[in-house]
């Protein structure tokens, strides 16, 4: 194999993707407010990382696939007027995603390569999410996140560059955006006071722009005399 090419090259790789707050692309910020309520969500710094597989079909065109770890990471804010409570607190929400993906690579010089790919993927979320902030005596906040479903897909999009070397395998520096089909949790904020409460309700899309940072093993193309 040379670092040109990678038809027929079977790799596989490492990935951490730091899910990046903005206000551009992705879940950013949802208000929940309601009569003299006042809660939102705002996005913080989440995490995805885990495994890939790549296929090289041609010099310039791989299929990818693999599976991966993901937390979106939201603050919570709560407020309740004329009576000076507030509160802040976190929560996470734990996916694991299957991605499939169509590569591209454009040759820029020796060993490196710019790539932009597309695909989807099938989501897991494995459990409901609740955080409860006391007040005082039986008041409290409260946020409850139910999934609308287990299993959802999402659109996958990347742009990056890729070194690839001979001996130390390849390295990869991109940018992803991860669009799910539909909303994947309700969002429940409340202000409880025994026997009543005031409720916001929203569905939250859960979109969001990470930076790709992955490592990929080097490895020889498959022939008819290299059966690895």
């Amino acid at each position: 194999m040379t670092v040109n090419g990678q038809k027929g090259v079977t790799t596989i790789g490492m990935q951490y993707k730091p899910i990046i707050p903005n206000r551009i692309i992705g879940t950013y910020e949802q208000d929940f407010s309601v009569d003299n309520f006042e809660s939102s969500i705002k996005q913080k710094l989440g995490h995805s990382f885990g495994m890939v597989i790549r296929q090289g079909i041609t010099d310039v065109v791989s299929f990818e696939t693999g599976l991966v770890f993901t937390q979106r990471n939201f603050g919570l804010n709560f407020a309740l007027e004329d009576s000076g409570y507030a509160a802040q607190d976190n929560v996470g929400i734990i996916g694991y995603e299957i991605p499939f993906k169509g590569l591209v690579f454009i040759r820029l010089g020796d060993g490196l390569y710019m790539n932009t790919a597309i695909g989807a993927s099938f989501n897991y979320f494995p459990s409901d999410v609740t955080v409860t902030v006391p007040i005082r005596n039986n008041q409290y906040f409260l946020q409850e996140g139910a999934r609308l479903n287990r299993v959802q897909g999402a659109l996958l999009t990347n742009i990056g560059f890729e070194y690839r070397t001979k001996k130390s395998g390849y390295f990869y520096l991109g940018s992803s955006f991860n669009l799910p089909f539909a909303s994947i949790i309700t969002f429940a904020m409340s202000y409880e006071y025994p026997p009543g409460k005031i409720l916001a309700i929203e569905n939250i899309r859960g979109s969001y722009l990470t930076l790709d940072l992955r490592y990929y093993f080097n490895e020889k193309p498959y022939t008819k005399t290299n059966n690895r």
